[in-house]
């Protein structure tokens, strides 16, 4: 066979792979469903043992420290178990239109130190799409996860020191498998989400209090009101953006509603003040539809 021939087979072979992950990013781990909500069901966990359900509670993962083991509801039967040798996990989470879990892994020490994203599907034993981010300050982790089911882009941040203050790092991967650093004007960001219908990332910038819109394209805008202080609750699925107004305890009291483009409007007072890593999207927008 001439070199031609074998260039012009290994050319078809990658074009068809890549059509393939597009497909499956596209039509099955992140295709739309009309009742989507970003960030509703997401957590941030520790190395304790703990159960999640899936969105109609047909499935049950609990995370222990050597394994996570999912089961099938409502009989509790173990269907898969995933053995965690030596890393650990620092976030799970269920999607919220399908049953595929999200598993942030993380291994290693000094400037070996590496994370991992990879889903779960509790009916393949097979592993699923994964991204890995290797050398990283040691006890690195996942800490939180958005995504877009419009652009399949992936953001993920990484907490890369915990005292005194923590510090984060945001990466974003793609279909393409293109893993690359997002770099900011801080490195103390707190929740993260983005909108759904192009590639933009909108997160808490904790060292000013503000919330911070960032594009695909590298421009950024403060797009929190100019007076007082902001956490991140959400983004919905028709890319409405729900943030908290701090008191002077530094809990939310006052949930603002808005656009890019637009700006924010009064959309409910809590019952009390609440700190706002106990604020979630989901909690928000069916307390207002109750």
């Amino acid at each position: 066979m001439s070199n031609r021939k074998k260039l012009m087979i290994w050319l078809a072979a990658t074009i068809i792979v890549q059509l393939g992950i597009y497909f499956y990013l596209d039509r099955i781990l992140f295709a739309p469903d009309a009742s989507f909500q970003v960030s509703a069901v997401a957590e941030s966990i520790a190395n304790d043992g703990k159960t999640f359900y899936s969105r109609d509670q047909s499935y049950m993962a609990r995370v222990e420290p050597d394994a996570v083991k999912i089961y099938a509801m409502p009989r509790k039967q173990l269907v898969r178990t995933i053995n965690l040798g030596t890393q650990q996990v620092s976030y799970f989470t269920w999607l919220e239109d399908r049953n595929i879990a999200l598993l942030g892994l993380h291994s290693g020490d000094g400037q070996n130190s590496k994370v991992t994203l990879t889903q779960i599907n509790p009916l393949r034993d097979d592993p699923g799409l994964s991204a890995t981010i290797e050398k990283l300050p040691t006890g690195s982790r996942i800490t939180d996860v958005a995504y877009s089911t419009a652009t399949n882009v992936v953001y993920i941040q990484i907490q890369t020191v915990a005292d005194p203050v923590p510090l984060y790092r945001v990466y974003r991967t793609d279909a393409n498998h293109d893993i690359r650093r997002i770099y900011f004007n801080t490195n103390r960001i707190g929740r993260i989400g983005v909108l759904q219908n192009k590639d933009s990332l909108v997160f808490e910038n904790l060292k000013d209090d503000t919330i911070i819109v960032r594009h695909g394209d590298g421009s950024w805008k403060v797009i929190s009101p100019p007076q007082g202080k902001y956490r991140l609750v959400g983004v919905d699925s028709k890319n409405n953006i729900y943030i908290a107004r701090l008191n002077q305890e530094g809990l939310g009291e006052t949930i603002m509603e808005g656009r890019l483009g637009v700006g924010f409007t009064f959309y409910r007072k809590l019952n009390k003040p609440t700190a706002v890593r106990d604020l979630k999207l989901a909690d928000i927008i069916l307390k207002e539809s109750t």
